[in-house]
Parts: structure tokens; C-alpha cells; sequence
């Protein structure tokens, strides 16, 4: 059972710097928060006495509980490239009977950071804003392929689904193919998921670097359907062309890191003949 919590956040470009402390004492969570326009600003630590009771405590104990933070995190988190504006956080996490952990973050966080900062803001005057991250993404390609069976060639529907999902940590894609049945494949990949989704994302967000064009009933190419959720839980989607005139210019980058996670399995999904590299290539480097 947790004893001592102690977080602390903030940065230039976050909205608010917080410190947070929680303690259990005789099987009772006490807790407080206090919110400053800068890190200087924040108290060293919130006296004890300032700590209240808080009635659901065993409950929100359980929830924290499940983000296994003992275990899953290690004890530094910092960018590839840090920059002064990077959102600095600190956490003093302390179980009954174990040594505290002193975990420290720059600009980077573990991946299951927005289940951890949902959790803090169930705590009364907690309400720490985050960045409306992609939680979900869910791609279908519909393409008609030519089929060679003997001497006989036959166009069928191709269908492939791939998913990345944050919460449940996973890749899930499925392959069906008109005639020929379906492949499942799954892929439990914290860390690459949220690398995933987080590319998406850059250097805008992926629904505003998309080109997408008119589709009607003559379109006989490959079609991508896309379904996607952000962290306010809100969803959206489109229907586009599987092509390098619809998607960004930086999608073959992307189409390797994924297809390289998921151990360079098979699909059309991945085919980069659709999609020339050089432009790719040329879009990351351009400031």
C-alpha cells in the first residue's frame, strides 16, 4: 500500500505548475494540491496539517494502484533533445515496508502518463491540463488486387485494418482477402505505440496534414478509411485516397518505424511503392 506521494510539474508551456502530495496514515489517504504560475513559485512541500481526508480514498488508492508505477516506470525520463521550454516533473513515490522511488522527467513521460494524470485530477483543486493527444487510431485500405490462380487471373477485395491503441498498449491488424480468408495478427507494444501515435502527430496534427481529395464512385484505386479518438475522448474520420497526394509527406518515415515494431510483416499497408521517400525525407529536415 502507498505511505508518501509526492509530484511536482511544470514548464513555460504548461498552463499551471503543480505540486501534489498524498500520504495514508492509519489506512486514511490524506491529500493536497497547490498551483503556482511558475516552478519557483511552488512551496518545497505542503505542510502536513494542510492535508485533508479524502472520503473515496481506498478507491482512488486501487487506481493508482493499477498504473503499477513501482514497477513499470524507471527512474528517468528525459527528450532526445531537451529544450528550456520541456515540461519538467518529479515524483517521490513511497510504499509501506520499501524503499521510496525518485523518479525525475524532462520532456518526456512514461506511457501510460495521461491514465496517470486522469487519476490525479480526481483529487479535490487538482485540474492539471494536458496536451489532447492521439488515443486511438484505426486505419482500413480497401484496394482491388489481381489474383493468378493457374492460368486465370481474377481481381479481388483487398481489406487490411491496422489499430494503435494508447490504453489497451496494442497494435492489432487484419488481413482479409476476398476468397482467401484472414490473418490476426497482435502486437503488445507500449513503448513503440506511444512513439507511434506521438509521430503522428508531428509537426501538426495528423488530421491538418492530410491533402484529402473528392472521392466519388469512379475512384478505382486503393481508399483509406480512418477512425480516431483524442484524449477529450471525442471522435473523428475521413475517407481518403492511399496515395502520396492525400497523405503526408513524411508517411513513408512513419510506414517503416511501424512496419520495422511490427517485425516486418507483410501487407499492402506498408507497400512504400506508393509513397516517393525522397520527399519524405526532404520534409523532416526541412527547420
Amino acid at each position: 500500500m502507498l505511505e508518501q506521494f509526492s509530484f511536482m510539474m511544470g514548464g513555460p508551456l504548461t498552463s499551471g505548475c503543480w505540486r501534489i502530495e498524498v500520504a495514508v496514515r492509519e489506512r486514511k489517504v490524506y491529500v493536497g494540491a497547490v498551483q503556482a504560475a511558475s516552478l519557483e513559485e511552488l512551496p518545497e512541500a505542503i505542510a502536513e496539517e494542510a492535508l485533508v481526508e479524502l472520503p473515496s480514498g481506498r478507491r482512488w488508492l486501487r487506481k493508482l494502484d493499477k498504473l503499477a508505477i513501482a514497477q513499470r516506470w524507471r527512474s528517468r525520463f528525459v527528450a532526445e533533445t531537451p529544450l528550456a521550454a520541456d515540461t519538467k516533473w518529479q515524483l517521490l513515490y513511497k510504499e509501506q515496508g520499501k524503499n521510496a522511488r525518485h523518479i525525475t522527467g524532462l520532456g518526456a513521460f512514461p506511457e501510460n502518463w495521461a491514465s496517470f494524470l486522469d487519476c490525479l485530477n480526481e483529487l479535490p483543486d487538482v485540474a492539471i491540463r494536458q496536451e489532447n493527444h492521439l488515443e486511438h487510431i484505426r486505419f482500413l485500405l480497401i484496394e482491388k488486387v489481381p489474383v493468378i490462380t493457374g492460368r486465370k487471373k481474377t481481381i479481388v477485395e483487398l481489406r487490411e485494418k491496422l489499430v494503435i491503441d494508447r490504453r489497451k498498449r496494442m497494435i492489432l491488424y487484419n488481413r482479409h482477402k476476398e476468397d482467401f480468408g484472414t490473418e490476426r495478427h497482435a502486437y503488445e507494444l507500449p513503448k513503440a505505440v506511444s512513439q507511434l501515435l506521438d509521430a503522428l502527430d508531428k509537426p501538426e496534427p495528423f488530421e491538418q496534414r492530410l491533402h484529402v481529395r473528392c472521392i466519388d464512385g469512379s475512384d478505382t484505386g486503393a481508399q483509406l478509411v480512418m477512425r480516431w479518438q483524442r484524449h477529450d475522448r471525442l471522435e473523428a474520420g475521413l475517407t481518403c485516397h492511399y496515395d502520396a497526394q492525400d497523405m503526408p509527406l513524411d508517411w513513408p518515415l512513419f510506414l517503416r518505424m511501424l512496419h520495422e515494431a511490427m517485425g516486418g510483416i507483410r501487407g499492402r499497408f506498408f507497400a512504400l511503392d506508393r509513397f516517393p521517400l525522397a520527399d519524405a525525407t526532404a520534409s523532416v529536415r526541412q527547420p
